[in-house]
This record gives structure tokens, sequence and C-alpha cells, in this order.
């Protein structure tokens, strides 16, 4: 630009603007990593790494890894040739692995230190895959693949792959080395007493944060490969001998038969194996905390755990499960059943309170006392909504408060909350659009579904909360009541992995009222639920504090 077409005008040169266009033919990536599965096997006229199977030919194993990963394109794809010294000769080698994914300590330490400097006394044509196997790499675990693309889920885990020339099998040795969070706190389910140990994002540790809590040889950890093409790993844990194996055959087939190209979380997995979509409540435990697994699998359960994400699943779920909290198990028998009864009185306060306002304040006036009555209509005399709008404006704005002080960054959570809580809701009592009784109203049904222990119930319980809400100002009481009747139907006819959604309160358990809402004392839980079908029903003797035996206790 020169200081001529600064006094000079000219119009700006048209711009295209660029639109994704479909593609013309679509076609799909032919890559080494999809030709080789194409190949028939009866075709004899194919090398080797085309049938899928590892090639005695280095130079073709490093063609097919260099094709499968697009080494050209991917910086971060690191392959290392190297030569192995023998009697009379070298033989010639390479690795492969993801930079970021593995520990370069244990490649450069025990992997191409022993494979460079050791080396081996044997001739280069007499050396097998054993003696690779046992004399050259020092790294352990270490498995032998004859599977290309096996070799190619490992290395994209955090594995490191080895090939060596004339050994028609790869080795693949684990050197993970991710960076992630270590074992923190809980934060969704924080306990007063007791550990205060959390799942993280690595499954490795979740599954020794369980077993470092039962130490029982007996638990199973099986791996269940989820994902078409992300092959995210889970782990389907139960304790055998323990478990009904009826049950785990049920959540190992929801598990295999999960048929999507990635997964990314343990949300994911859970819908895709719950029972019914349109089900407001859990259908499925979802715990932070080790502990907590760990005693659902002494009773019998079966835990799922996805690799990345810091909850574990745990199947079947129950209603009185979801009103159990973690702390119930580490305070006096007392303190844990007056906590629960809080809580429940809480879930009931937040799904039938508005409701009931609205029912009052349209249908039912004599219900409640005269003086009480002139109040509330005192306050509403300038509220310009209907009372049901007003409530329904005044729900959704909670909600929206509780939603936006959940995404904004934590240090200015608690500012938030209080201006919209405090000055928002004064002005708009003082503007005269809400009624003083109904921020109430509002309030209590909030602090309500926030006793709940889980936050997928609490969530559902502010949903079902509308429900109730509409049904009130429908038909008053008789709509509650409907509402109230569809709701325990609806519990009433559905099941978790084969277990009522109602235990203990079926038919068939003992002291079913009792167990759903009262914490027994620690010497009094003798048995396992049993709706569960255990293999062995009892979890301790009759008599577990013995050293009462003979003080007629």
């Amino acid at each position: 630009m020169g200081i001529k077409d600064l006094f000079i005008y000219n119009d700006a040169p048209v711009r295209q603007d660029f639109t994704v266009e479909p593609p013309k033919e679509r076609k799909a990536f032919n890559n080494a990593v999809n030709s080789y599965i194409k190949t028939e096997i009866t075709d004899t006229g194919s090398i080797p790494y085309r049938l899928g199977k590892v090639s005695p030919a280095v130079g073709e194993n490093l063609e097919f890894i260099k094709d499968a990963f697009c080494a050209d394109k991917n910086f971060d794809i690191v392959i290392r040739e190297f030569q192995v010294d023998c009697l009379g000769g070298v033989k010639d080698g390479f690795l492969f692995f993801y930079d970021g994914l593995v520990d370069a300590d244990y490649i450069n330490r025990d992997i191409l230190r022993a494979l460079i400097s050791v080396g081996t006394d044997l001739p280069p044509d007499k050396v097998t895959e054993n003696d690779v196997y046992k004399r050259i790499i020092s790294q352990a675990p270490l498995d032998k693949i004859t599977q290309m693309r096996k070799v190619i889920e490992m290395v994209g885990f955090g594995n490191c792959g080895i090939f060596v020339d004339g050994i028609d099998c790869a080795f693949v040795a684990d050197v993970k080395g991710w960076n992630g969070r270590d074992v923190g706190q809980p934060v969704t389910e924080a306990v007063l007493s007791g550990p205060q140990e959390a799942f993280n994002e690595k499954i490795m540790t979740n599954i020794g944060l369980i077993r470092k809590i039962l130490k029982d040889s007996n638990l199973i950890s099986e791996k269940v490969e989820i994902g078409s093409k992300s092959k995210t790993p889970c782990s389907l844990m139960y304790i055998n001998g323990l478990t009904n194996m009826s049950v785990v055959s049920e959540v190992r087939r929801r598990l295999t038969e999960v048929s999507v190209e990635y997964i990314f979380s343990s949300a994911e997995v859970e819908m895709l194996i719950e029972e019914s979509t349109l089900f407001p409540l859990p259908q499925v435990i979802k715990t932070e905390r080790p502990d907590r697994a760990a005693s659902m699998l002494a009773d019998g359960k079966v835990v799922v755990l996805v690799q990345g994400s810091p909850f574990a699943l745990v199947l079947p779920a129950t209603g009185a499960d979801l009103i159990e909290a973690s702390e119930d198990n580490y305070v006096r028998t007392e303190e844990a059943n007056f906590m629960r009864l809080v809580r429940l009185f809480g879930i009931f306060l937040s799904l039938l309170l508005p409701g009931t306002f609205v029912a009052i304040s349209l249908y039912h006036h004599e219900s409640i006392p005269t003086d009480l009555l002139f109040a509330i209509e005192a306050t509403r005399e300038a509220v310009p909504f209907p009372v049901l709008t007003e409530l329904i404006i005044m729900e959704l704005a909670f909600e929206l408060i509780k939603e936006a002080s959940i995404r904004i960054p934590s240090p200015i959570g608690s500012t938030l909350g209080i201006v919209g809580g405090l000055i928002l809701g004064q002005a708009a009592v003082s503007a005269n659009l809400v009624s003083p009784i109904l921020i109430i109203i509002v309030s209590v049904s909030g602090l309500g579904a926030f006793a709940t222990p889980s936050i997928s119930l609490s969530r559902a319980v502010s949903f079902m909360r509308f429900f109730f809400i509409i049904l009130g100002g429908i038909a008053g009481f008789p709509g509650l009541a409907l509402g109230i009747t569809i709701s325990i139907a609806a519990l009433a006819s559905r099941t978790s992995v084969g277990v009522p959604y109602l235990s203990p309160l079926t038919p068939g358990n003992r002291n079913g009222l009792l167990k759903s809402v009262f914490v027994a004392p620690i010497w009094k839980r003798e048995h396992r639920p049993e709706a569960l079908k255990t293999n062995d029903d009892r979890k301790q003797p009759h008599i577990s504090r013995k050293w009462r035996e003979g003080d007629g206790f």
C-alpha cells in the first residue's frame, strides 16, 4: 500500500464467503487399516499385513504402521528405528508410540537401552520371539500380539509397539504415562466424617481404589471395550461367588451390545444401558466414592468403571439407594435416621409444596385458616399474574439461577446466589411482580431438592415438581392425588436389571418399610438385600458383638 492509495478511494475487493459443500461422492477412508480388513483370507497373493497379521519382514510392518497412523501428518506419532546387536551381525527393528500418552523414561531405560546396548549372543537368523521376549526386552508387562488391529488399538491406549525383523509378532509394552488428576476429595458426595478419597479419570487407579478397600481375591474386574472406533476400556466389577451371575450376565450383555463409534464418559454408558429413557428417576446409581462402590459390591451389586470418567455406575439401582447418603454409614444410627427423615421430608416438600399451594389458592380455600388465607390474598392483591403463572415463572427463575451458579467460575458463584436470590427477589416483591409468600414457597421447595444425596435425583425432583404444579392448577387436590397415583404406579412397574425399583418395599422382603426408611444399627445388618438374590444371603452372624454375649443382650 503506497501513499497514493491513502488519497484515492478504491472499491473493496469482493470476498467470497466460505460454505461447506457436501461431498459429491462419499467414499470410505481407505488406508491400510481398512484395506486389510476387506482382503479375503483365501487370497494367497496378499502379503501378510494385508491379511491383518504381523509380517516377519520388518519393512512391511513399518510401511503398514506409517500408513495406518498417517505418520506424514501426525506429528505426535513417534517411530524409532533401531538395530539389535547379534553374533555376527545385526537385526533391524522399530518401535512406535504416541508422544504424550507414554512415559518416555520407560522407553529409553527399559526398552531401547536393552535392545541396543544389551543385544544377544545368538546369530541374527537364530533369534526367536522368545529370545526377544525373555532376554532382550526388560519391560514388564509385555504382550506378544499377532493381529495388527490389536497392536493399533493398544498403542492408541498409551502402549508402545515393538517390531523385530524375522519375527511374525509384535511386542506391546505397557508404558502409559498419562498426565491426569490425582486422587482428590469428593465434590458431589462430600461427607464430614468418612474417607476423603474420590475416583479420578484413570480406570486403573479407580480399580485400585476399590481393591484397596475390599481386599477380596474373589473381586473380578472384567475388561469390556465400548465404541467401535474409540475402544473405550470399561471395567465390569463384581464379587465372584457372591453376586448373582444372572445379573452379571445381563449387565455384560448390555455393555457388549452397545453399538456406537465413540464413548467419552460414564454418563453416556448410563444412558445406553438404562431400561427406559422416559422414566424421570435415575435407573443407575452414580457415585464418585470408592468406599460406596465397595460397599455396594459387598452387597452383591455390579459396578461399571469407564476410562476418562470419575464416576462409577452401580447396578441394580433401587429407590432406597437414591435416598441413601454416604455419611449414613459413618455416623451413629440415631444421627443417620434423623438425617434420612429430614431428606425424605425435603423430597416431599420439593415435590408437593408448590402444587399444594396452587391447589389451595385456586380451589381449596377452606383447607387453611381464614386469617392465613386473608394474609396470602393481601400479599397477592397488587400482583398482576395468576397464581399458576406466577409460580411457574418463579420456579423457572430459580432453576435459571441454579444453572447459572454452576456454569460460572466458582469465585463469583456465591455472589450470583446473593444477587439472584436476595436482591432480585426483593426487587420483584417491591415491584409487585411476585408475592412474598411465593418467594418462601419456591425457596423451601428448592432447599428440599438440594437436600437429596444424589445430583441425579435432585434434578429429577426439580423436573417432576412442574408436573405436580400443573396438576394442582388444573384439578386441585384430586389432580395431586392423580399425580401421586401415577408416580407410584410407574415406580411399582419399573425394574432395574430385573430387580424391582421399589425394593425392599416389594413382597418377599423382610421388614421392607423399615429398611427403606430407617438405617439399622450396624450389628443388625445381618442380611444382604433379598431382591438381589445373592449366593450368600448373610453378611455377618446373628451375634456380631460377641463381647456382649454374657451380658444378656
